[in-house]
């Protein structure tokens, strides 16, 4: 698993919901057993328009997703999950979304 990777969410009680995550660790602890990530929204999904800040729109694929931030989790490192995706280009949003979800700036 790899900062900024997609993953589909292969847990069938929430992948409905939430189909992709976002690995959102910092590869200097990449030794840890857990991982940080971020569900992913369809945008056509939601009812409201989310803050853009906290929750930036991403494309995966073709299509458009919103990413979850303030639903951050941890979840265990697994070796059998395959990316999908990256959000490398998008770096600095996702950066900016988890520096106003913890600071408010």
């Amino acid at each position: 698993m790899a900062q900024f990777d997609v993953y589909a969410n292969p847990d069938p009680n929430t992948n409905k919901s939430y189909p992709y995550f976002v690995d959102l660790q910092a590869e200097i602890i990449a030794d840890l057993s857990t991982r940080v990530v971020a569900p992913l929204v369809a945008r056509d999904e939601l009812h409201h328009a989310p803050l853009q800040v906290l929750c930036p729109e991403v494309d995966v694929n073709g299509e458009r997703y919103v990413l979850m931030t303030h639903q951050l989790a941890s979840i265990p490192m697994q070796t059998n999950l395959s990316s999908i995706a990256s959000l490398q280009e998008q770096r600095y949003e996702l950066l900016n979304a988890l520096d106003f979800l913890i600071t408010g700036c």
